[in-house]
């Protein structure tokens, strides 16, 4: 997950520097139409990679509301060694999952 928000990041900041290349640089021999299309096209670009990195780093939080909905749906199961495995396990996983982001 890391390794994609990176990537990420690395090709925003060189859409970035790209677009600010075709905005100010007298250097480029291209029509004005066309270095708007580039502009427009590296603008929305970095929108939808910031889309995707927020996403990314929802992922987390998603996964614990699915632990967490799993842990609601156990709660109909008879009490017993079963349900108490699952609710064990679920919690070692929290507990894991907590200590990995806390870190971060």
């Amino acid at each position: 997950m890391e390794k994609a928000i990176k990537i990420l990041e690395d090709l925003s900041s060189e859409c970035i520097n790209e677009r600010t290349r075709y905005q100010f640089s007298k250097m480029i021999e291209q029509s004005e139409k066309y270095k708007k299309g580039r502009i427009d096209a590296l603008t929305w670009i970095n929108e939808i990679i910031f889309y995707f990195i927020q996403k990314e780093k929802n992922f987390i939080g998603e996964f614990k509301l699915h632990i967490k909905d799993q842990k609601d749906i156990l709660s109909v199961i008879r009490d017993g060694d079963y349900k108490k495995a699952l609710y064990d396990q679920l919690n070692e996983i929290e507990v894991k999952l907590n200590d990995r982001t806390s870190n971060r």
